[in-house]
């Protein structure tokens, strides 16, 4: 596993993935694409998480639908600072969960991490079987939107500000879900991917 400053983009591994006879995903061209398409998956996830997350968290009703209404401020000081540095941390979580699932993620030299103004991102060209492609795409919405607080609900350290954390978390992922949408309709059962950039190929060989 390797650091680098953005996802790689090799021309000629496309070339060469073309030639070997594996086909191109049909997805989105690049990240905002992606977004804007991914938008369903996010209001779908941001649903189903609040459907739980108000039954892991009572209070959550009595705040949201208080009669008093929700009132919202922002100061800038070093707690506010702490709390924006804890979301960043917690979505680099999130990238490093997609991380732990990549087959020899540690030895691996076509895997590679960075982090850029917003957010930490890890990335791998590495040959995967379709069924640990879904798994590692999906893992971190699954252990940091639904395992994470219904362990700390029963521990009874739940609380509003770790609901936003997985709220967060949740939308996020909408990409993941986007991508992993497009690879279960697409790609044959027992085939092969490889990630270039964004783009992705797969393969039955």
């Amino acid at each position: 596993m390797r650091y680098i400053k953005k996802i790689p983009m090799d021309k000629a591994l496309s070339e060469k993935l073309k030639a070997e006879g594996w086909k191109k995903l049909k997805e989105p061209s690049n990240l905002g694409t992606a977004i804007l398409l991914s938008i369903p998956f996010m209001l779908i996830n941001m649903i189903i998480f609040m459907f739980i997350a108000f039954y892991l968290y009572p209070p959550l009703k009595e705040i949201l639908f208080s009669k008093q209404g929700i009132s919202l401020s922002f100061s800038l000081n070093l707690i506010s600072l702490i709390y924006v540095a804890i979301i960043f941390v917690f979505m680099s979580l999130h990238e490093f969960i997609h991380a732990i699932f990549i087959p020899n993620v540690l030895k691996s030299n076509k895997t590679y991490w960075g982090i850029n103004v917003f957010f930490a991102f890890v990335f791998t060209t590495e040959r995967i079987k379709k069924s640990r492609f879904l798994i590692i795409s999906i893992m971190p919405f699954i252990l940091l939107s639904f395992v994470l607080p219904f362990v700390l609900s029963l521990l009874g350290w739940l609380n509003g500000y770790i609901i936003l954390l997985c709220l967060i978390n949740a939308m996020g992922s909408s990409v993941d879900c986007l991508n992993s949408c497009l690879v279960a309709i697409q790609v044959p059962k027992g085939s092969y991917i490889i990630n270039n950039g964004f783009e992705t190929y797969f393969s039955n060989f």
